[in-house]
């Protein structure tokens, strides 16, 4: 059987529109587990100011990947 892969993405300056298109993002499921490396106090506020829903599930590298659903996002604190 094969693995899920994982995507990592870096949302850039915390200013700058990335975060707002990684919340855009996180809105429809993907094949893949999408593993954001950010501040998950600012994705919680851009996907308020936006009014769009987000649960942020902790990143855990001993744990198969897995298709990343609607409205959620993996996150890796930085």
């Amino acid at each position: 059987m094969r693995s899920n892969a994982r995507v990592v993405i870096t949302p850039g300056e915390p200013a700058g529109i990335g975060p707002d298109l990684t919340v855009q993002l996180a809105q429809q499921s993907w094949p893949v587990e999408l593993v954001v490396c950010a501040s998950p106090a600012l994705l919680q506020q851009r996907a308020a100011k936006l009014g769009l829903p987000l649960t942020l599930r902790p990143y855990q590298p001993g744990v198969a990947a897995l298709p990343q659903q609607a409205g959620t996002l993996t996150i890796l604190p930085v």
